[in-house]
């Protein structure tokens, strides 16, 4: 009975990743729809964005319940429940962006569309380094490090494009004050997908270090 729960916990938790993955993908199609003007398909990739991370919670929850019951010996099963609070504060994060999109409506000019996008893109990068850690943590332990650190790497070149992009919004005379800083919250915003996957890469990398899983 142990290992039966343990086997469909571990499912759960590849399952939520997957979830996760899939509403990073349409945050990532939803910020550059927006930022071609493309408001119908920017509103589908949002509200995709937004049922998916509903299903991430879902999935979470429904492994929170299995551990809770005593799948895993407690130093295992306490990894688990952070990992999978990790995880989804990622799905959470991508949600959070395209709400900013969906309600404060930004104007972006299009001298900073481009570099917004490659920080999008960054930090969608950043997700899938951590994804592939975590796959390498059921198959091949000694590969997760690796992974790991190309998140960390990932993370420190879209710290330094946040920080170079918003030195050029706030040092533009033409902009006004208000309109610096609801860009400089956007760029911010967009950060937390790549931040919350380093946190979670973190997780992994101990986890592996640890052992068993």
């Amino acid at each position: 009975m142990l290992f039966k729960k343990e086997t469909k916990v571990q499912e759960l938790i590849q399952e939520h990743v997957q979830t996760v993955g899939k509403a990073v993908n349409f945050w990532k199609e939803a910020f550059f729809h927006y930022l071609e003007g493309n408001k119908e398909d920017f509103q589908t990739r949002a509200l995709a964005t937004i049922e998916l991370e509903s299903k991430a919670d879902g999935v979470r929850k429904e492994a929170q319940l299995i551990l809770y019951k005593g799948a895993y010996l407690p130093i295992f099963r306490e990894d688990l429940l952070d990992l999978l609070e990790l995880t989804d504060n990622i799905a959470d994060d991508a949600e959070k962006g395209v709400d900013f999109l969906r309600i404060e409506n930004p104007v972006i000019l299009s001298s900073w569309s481009g570099e917004i996008k490659i920080i999008v893109e960054k930090s969608q990068q950043a997700f899938l380094f951590f994804k592939e850690a975590f796959t390498m943590l059921f198959k091949e332990r000694s590969a997760t490090l690796s992974s790991t650190h190309r998140v960390q790497k990932a993370e420190k070149e879209i710290d330094k494009l946040q920080d170079d992009l918003m030195e050029k919004i706030f040092q533009s005379p033409k902009l006004g004050l208000a309109y610096k800083m609801q860009l400089r919250d956007l760029i911010l915003t967009i950060g937390h997908v790549s931040d919350s996957s380093e946190n979670a890469s973190d997780k992994v990398a101990l986890m592996a270090i640890k052992g068993r899983i």
